[in-house]
């Protein structure tokens, strides 16, 4: 939250480049987010994270490992984990 709170507060104030950058820097964090159905990578990610535990209801399951270690990728990268 606080890399998006940066990106639109320098969009707000018109100071585009800074605000370019940090979208960039999420843009595949993004991607990810949206590699299994919806809200499973998010839910994947916090629980990486340490945020939540990684509780699924039906119909929702956990996510693949494949796409796993590919979130966990863009989190070591943003130094999220």
């Amino acid at each position: 939250p606080d890399q998006f709170s940066q990106m639109i507060n320098h969009a707000l104030s018109g100071e585009w480049d800074k605000s370019r950058e940090i979208h960039y820097r999420l843009l595949e964090l993004m991607h990810a987010n949206f590699i299994e159905t919806n809200p499973v990578p998010v839910k994947t990610a916090l629980s990486l994270m340490g945020k939540i535990e990684p509780n699924f209801r039906l119909p929702l399951c956990p996510m693949g490992g494949e796409n796993t270690e590919t979130l966990r990728g863009h989190l070591l990268t943003l130094n999220l984990l």
